[in-house]
């Protein structure tokens, strides 16, 4: 098995302010793209050090450039879409105490400036209500998203719904495959393997080289469709097993779960409130919502643990299915006594004494008025 090369992020940005675009020399093309092949092998410290080293090479080649913050707009091809507020708050309160130490890298896209790294900044220089921010500017490099994606699952603590929705996007984007097919394409090859016992080679293939991927990937019995999608996870160094049981999962999470996780709420916390659903809990969607929706409000303000969450599930999914009995045995209550009044005949009533009767009207009109009201709430 061979192991990739470690990259270097300041070779990768080699010659960029010599060309207004990298696709006009075919050579600088082909190292770029071999650059960009190397970049998955990276861990969170060396990547920041080779920042560190491209804003240099950067500076060297054009300066230091004073931009607009209203010039500059955040990279649509972003991984990462959740900006916590304490994160932006943190880096406000450093820009406001040290001042900017270093510059945004932005990107030149005809008259655009998009961010390549530094949002966080941009974000907190606005709130701070600066006009101008320190930047140095590249060409667009080749395969935006691409470069933004591997740097971003290397580099960053992408939370699991950011994460799966890039992956997502990368995968259709490269095998042209509808997004609503490539979990289930995932979750059924994974599923095949696992039974056939051939999932550990392909876990192997993580780190190998792009020829020893698809050498394995020939062996095994699989689909066009799904030799894509594991190609595509294999070249960004991601494990398909682990994708389809921790990422992809936070796709079909409900809508006010996925806003929780973008707010904070970590993925293993969201997919134990998943169960409480409309279905397990016997309700509907707009009640199952309101309970799901306390319930998390619950984990994240006393910040339960996994555990603790999956333990206050089970708990509130026990409660309401004891409330739920009660409601049957009322309900049972209700339509005994609505059959029996059916079949009180007007023979019975007649022979039924006078004061009998005008009390059991006086009960019947107290209980029209209940149930009135009743309907009314409801």
């Amino acid at each position: 098995m061979c192991a990739r090369k470690t990259p270097n992020l300041t070779n990768y940005f080699s010659g960029a302010k010599q060309s207004q675009h990298l696709s006009a020399a075919e050579e600088e093309i082909q190292q770029l793209k071999a650059e960009i092949e190397e970049l998955r092998s990276k861990n969170s410290s060396d990547l920041e050090l080779q920042l560190k080293e491209l804003r240099k090479q950067l500076e060297s080649h054009s300066g230091i450039l004073s931009i607009s913050l209203e010039q500059i707009e955040p990279n649509p091809e972003q991984p990462r879409q959740t900006f916590l507020p304490e994160s932006i708050e943190s880096m406000s309160r450093s820009l406001s105490r040290d001042g900017q130490l270093q510059p945004v890298i932005l990107i030149q896209r005809g008259n655009h400036l998009l961010i390549f790294d530094g949002e966080r900044r941009w974000r907190s220089a606005k709130i701070l209500g600066w006009q101008t921010i320190q930047a140095v500017i590249i060409p667009e490099p080749v395969s935006l998203h691409r470069k933004a994606l591997l740097t971003s699952l290397h580099r960053e603590d992408l939370n699991p719904l950011d994460k799966a929705e890039a992956i997502l996007r990368e995968i259709s984007t490269i095998t042209e495959l509808d997004v609503q097919d490539i979990p289930r394409l995932l979750s059924t090859v994974i599923r095949r393997l696992n039974s056939q016992k051939r999932i550990k080679p392909v876990f192997e293939l993580v780190t190998a080289d792009t020829k020893k991927q698809e050498q394995e990937l020939d062996i095994l019995d699989i689909s066009e469709s799904e030799r894509a999608v594991l190609r595509v996870l294999l070249d960004l160094q991601l494990n398909p097993a682990s994708i389809d049981a921790n990422i992809f999962p936070m796709l079909s999470l409900a809508e006010d779960l996925k806003i929780a996780i973008r707010s904070g709420l970590k993925g293993v916390h969201a997919m134990a409130l998943q169960k409480l659903s409309a279905k397990n809990l016997g309700l509907s969607e707009q009640k199952a919502k309101s309970i799901r929706e306390k319930t998390t409000q619950k984990v994240i303000s006393e910040k339960l643990s996994a555990i603790a969450t999956r333990k206050l599930v089970t708990e509130v999914l026990a409660s309401q299915s004891q409330s739920s009995v009660i409601n049957d045995t009322n309900t049972q209550d209700v339509a005994q006594t609505s059959h029996r009044l059916q079949k009180l005949s007007l023979e019975s009533l007649k022979k039924a004494n006078p004061s009998e009767l005008l009390q059991f009207k006086e009960v019947l009109c107290q209980k029209l008025a209940e149930i009135e009201q009743v309907l009314k709430q409801n």
